[in-house]
């Protein structure tokens, strides 16, 4: 068989491997690999602290749950006086409305009873990840040593590498963006005299950079809540500062993150579509991630071919 034969096949075999990963073992072992991602980063955090990976590892933990812990009760404490706001009005709208919407407390038990086995899923995932951090950090040596035996881990930790450069430069990005969002927000509630606008401009800069929610999670309740209490002027307003924020994301985010990434701006947007098509909102992820695995080991097979030609040669 010619080189540039077998080269083809082996480039298809990694293009089917990867997807057959991306799509069956990764939501399997989600938890274990995010957790083995979060070690990495203490790993690199401990070079320049005096503490051991253990207990660093465990005041990683701690944190995390404080901070978990207090955003759960700003949520609380933000959403409490809407509600109080929102449940007079909608009981209103019920009354006035309840021969239309009789089948309102049906659909809901139902949407209810739908999603409740993905929450516990959810929580069962979190609770996997956390014990999975502190087991990594005490065998994290042993465990690598494990990983290095297996089939062709070589190439994988030196792609590896390289998309940890790329993933660098996409977190760069996603923080420009960030800023920028958050800078129009907190102009936008100051201009419309709402208390606490940094804070609040800063709490939705942050939502729109996490997958799947976006700036609508904060201004399509908050619309909803105002267009209820017939404040349609300020609802607008609400409109065009989402609507702001929104084309602010589709402009830049092609652009830097396709950029820190290494990948053009289209590339990067065709990623992210074919990643939703194929594996649901985890491919926000793993449709870029998957491309950048695929170039990476594709490089790796063409650098071995060449030394390998280098020396037949």
């Amino acid at each position: 068989m010619k080189r540039q034969t077998k080269l083809y096949f082996q480039k298809t075999g990694i293009l089917l491997a990867v997807y057959l990963v991306l799509r069956f073992l990764l939501p399997l072992v989600l938890p274990f690999f995010l957790a083995w991602m979060t070690v990495g980063v203490l790993v690199f955090v401990q070079q320049k602290l005096p503490l051991r990976l253990l207990p660093l590892s465990a005041v990683y933990l701690t944190s995390f749950l404080l901070l978990l812990g207090l955003g759960l009760c700003c949520g609380c404490y933000l959403l409490y006086e809407p509600c109080c706001r929102l449940l007079p009005l909608c009981q209103s709208y019920y009354a006035q409305f309840s021969e239309y919407l009789t089948w309102l407390p049906g659909s809901l038990s139902g949407y209810l009873a739908d999603i409740m086995p993905s929450a516990l899923s959810c929580l069962f995932g979190l609770f996997l990840y956390l014990i999975s951090v502190l087991l990594f950090a005490k065998d994290w040596d042993h465990f690598h040593a494990l990983l290095y035996r297996l089939p062709f881990a070589e190439p994988v930790f030196h792609a590896g590498s390289r998309i940890l450069v790329c993933v660098k430069g996409w977190l760069r990005a996603q923080c420009r963006i960030m800023i920028v969002v958050s800078l129009e927000c907190a102009l936008g509630y100051w201009l419309l005299r709402i208390p606490g606008a940094l804070f609040f401009a800063a709490l939705t800069g942050f939502i729109d950079a996490l997958p799947v929610f976006g700036t609508g999670t904060i201004f399509f309740p908050w619309i909803a809540i105002v267009l209820l209490q017939k404040d349609y002027s300020f609802a607008l307003w609400l409109f065009l500062l989402y609507l702001t924020t929104w084309l602010t994301r589709e402009l830049l985010e092609p652009k830097l993150l396709g950029e820190g990434l290494g990948l053009l701006p289209v590339c990067f947007l065709m990623s992210v579509i074919a990643g939703l098509k194929l594996f649901g909102a985890l491919g926000l992820f793993t449709g870029p991630f998957g491309i950048l695995l695929i170039r990476e080991l594709w490089t790796e097979l063409e650098q071995i071919q060449m030394q390998e030609r280098h020396y037949d040669l």
